[in-house]
């Protein structure tokens, strides 16, 4: 089965603010819920996700790219035959419950990082903003609380009330772990690969718990779920694409004042 797949800020005003150095382009996000559709409705369950050549915009202009798919499978094209993206079916994963936070927890001070370490370091410029609280952000883990990252809707234009993941949450948990990953590196990639992303609440409401684990290699895995324990999506194997763009030093001291 193939189809279009019409990418344009008219469409997705959220696209105009995805940018990489300038140019807008269309976050891992945004490119799985589109192939994700192809699987129907049931499927909640994704696997060996890849971002391989980013699908760069222009304003005023619309791309059309192509998803093709075969029941268990699904790639994105362009009009020259590129492969931009790939993803399969996943096996259907059973969760009881998502995690809590077993004691009060003292809040990591978060204003230096909203208002000057984080708008500064995403290479990629603003993406879907959130109000984050963080419990811990240490070299293993961040532990977060998300919340008011549904506060302009409309930016998700035709994919508004159709979703097959949740978008904004989603591009939310990539960022705590791009986050991380500038804390504790010298350089800053885009997502690029995902071993499996499950969601098991497309519809996400009040507050979320993010835990985000980091392994060997700079892998990524991520639990999302509300605060009374449910488990709203998990990801695993997650990869940054390499990158040249190097994080400046004073910029990277303000950053690890969080780790503090």
């Amino acid at each position: 089965m193939k189809q279009k797949c019409v990418f344009s800020m008219e469409e997705l005003p959220c696209l105009a603010d995805h940018q990489l150095e300038g140019t807008p382009f269309v976050p891992m996000a945004v490119i799985v819920d589109e192939l994700a559709r192809t699987f129907g409705r049931d499927c909640c369950s994704f696997a060996d996700i890849e971002i391989k050549m980013p699908v760069m915009l222009r304003r005023n202009r619309a791309r059309t790219l192509t998803s093709a798919s075969d029941g268990d499978s699904a790639s994105l094209l362009d009009e020259t035959g590129n492969l931009h993206a790939s993803i399969k079916k996943g096996a259907d994963i059973v969760a009881d419950s998502g995690f809590t936070l077993t004691a009060a927890r003292e809040k990591i001070p978060a204003a230096v990082l909203k208002h000057q370490i984080y708008p500064a370091l995403m290479f990629h410029g603003p993406t879907f903003q959130a109000d984050f609280v963080f419990y811990e952000f240490n070299r293993q883990t961040i532990l977060v609380e998300l919340s008011d990252f549904g506060r302009d809707p409309a930016k998700l234009g035709r994919c508004t009330q159709d979703q097959r993941i949740p978008i904004v949450l989603f591009d939310l948990l990539l960022q705590t772990a791009g986050l991380h990953l500038l804390a504790f590196s010298d350089n800053y990639g885009l997502p690029s690969a995902c071993a499996s992303l499950t969601v098991f609440n497309r519809r996400p409401s009040g507050n979320v718990l993010v835990r985000t684990t980091c392994h060997n290699g700079d892998v990524y895995s991520i639990i999302a779920g509300d605060l009374a324990g449910n488990p709203i999506m998990t990801c695993s194997g997650l990869r940054f694409a390499k990158s040249s763009r190097h994080i400046e030093a004073d910029r990277k001291k303000l950053l690890e004042k969080l780790t503090k």
